[in-house]
């Protein structure tokens, strides 16, 4: 969910001729705006907190067995800690190889572990708006705090939003066509009394039949916007629906001319960052000492975050910790199931939440104390 549309803006990706070809080295200009305040920020962390305390509040009264819940964690062996904080590390630094990898044909020259940081600070700053929001802005403040100009930093955003929606229709639309329906099986979502075969089937599906729209708008958007007028209207929301998916076809069209091969090895650069978040389910409740089938968890976690992908609430708190314990009942005792999902939530949001956070923070402090001493020099 790093990258959102609202990362747009209103300078086209290709109309920064006063820029450097190369947009080379660290920036020396004036620190960049950012679209998202500290005080936005701040209102993000309290929903946040709230969301997640309400999440966990109907847990709890869904268990019925506080004294239960709290010893459940006395389970965990922190031995399983290590590969837990590696695969959430994995969000990072795969997520920093495809914003690497798309920055290539734009000849921005951004050091792979600069990019590691901006893909933590986007991360972070998503987890903290709804449905994502804050994740494109946060991506464009770190490529031209680092020397990108604004045009190509949105560039790569919208090619990065299109790198995430392919890989996740493929990886959910693979994973049914290689026996993810077999795999799931006789397990059924508790309270909506729905087989989770069916439910993984529908969700690919219709994440791939969005994912497929995006794509064919960005490259051929005439039939699309006809399509969303014809539907809709040409309200004010219509109309900036159809300005974003505009300059979503513009930044296609610079990669469109030398960026398809970077195209192809960022979307499979999410095999590293997506697969971390698929894998930590099975090593949480590992961690606990169950005896999990991999494989079936690993598809429960892929389901997981197609259903959590386009969630309203900051991270989509509130909703994940309702979600993650009704997909894996059939694993858990009752007992654990609080347990669970925090450990889990801990690892897959809580901590890229102050890492990512805390990082972008500073660099926003330390920007405005910058650009106050160049004001106050002679």
């Amino acid at each position: 969910m790093s990258d959102s549309p609202s990362g747009s803006t209103t300078r086209h990706p290709e109309a920064d001729p006063e820029e450097p070809p190369g947009d080379r080295g660290a920036s020396t200009r004036s620190p960049p705006e950012l679209k998202v305040s500290p005080k936005a920020i701040s209102w993000g962390i309290v929903v946040f907190v709230a969301a997640s305390v309400a999440g966990f509040g109907a847990l709890f009264l869904y268990t019925q067995d506080l004294s239960a819940s709290l010893a459940g964690f006395r389970r965990f062996d922190l031995m399983w800690a290590l590969p837990c904080l590696a695969f959430a590390t994995f969000d990072w630094f795969g997520g920093g190889l495809r914003v690497w990898l798309l920055l290539q044909p734009l000849d921005i020259d951004v050091p792979y572990w600069r990019c590691v940081e901006i893909s933590g600070t986007t991360a972070g700053l998503a987890y903290l708006t709804p449905s994502g929001a804050g994740g494109g802005p946060a991506h464009l403040y770190g490529l031209v705090r680092h020397g990108a100009s604004v045009g190509r930093a949105a560039a790569s955003n919208f090619a990065s939003i299109i790198v995430n929606l392919t890989f996740l229709a493929v990886a959910g639309l693979a994973a049914w066509y290689f026996g993810a329906g077999s795999a799931l099986q006789g397990i059924r979502v508790p309270g909506v009394d729905i087989a989770a075969s069916t439910l993984f089937k529908w969700v690919a599906t219709t994440f791939g039949a969005v994912a497929a729209y995006v794509i064919i708008f960005a490259f051929n958007p005439r039939p699309a916007r006809a399509a969303i007028i014809k539907i809709f209207g040409q309200g004010r929301r219509v109309r900036t629906v159809l300005r974003w998916l505009h300059e979503l076809h513009e930044s296609m069209i610079v990669y469109g001319k030398a960026g398809k091969g970077w195209l192809t090895l960022a979307t499979l650069a999410g095999t590293f960052q997506f697969g971390g978040r698929f894998l930590l389910g099975w090593s949480v409740i590992r961690g606990f000492g169950i005896e999990a089938p991999f494989v079936e968890v690993v598809i429960l976690h892929i389901l997981l975050q197609f259903l959590l992908y386009f969630m309203p609430t900051p991270g989509a708190t509130g909703i994940g910790e309702i979600l993650a314990p009704a997909l894996m009942a059939p694993f858990l005792p009752g007992s654990l199931v609080v347990a669970y999902t925090a450990v889990w939530r801990v690892f897959l949001t809580y901590l890229p939440v102050v890492a990512g956070g805390g990082l972008l923070l500073k660099w926003v402090r330390d920007d405005r104390r910058r650009l106050a001493e160049s004001l106050a020099s002679p």
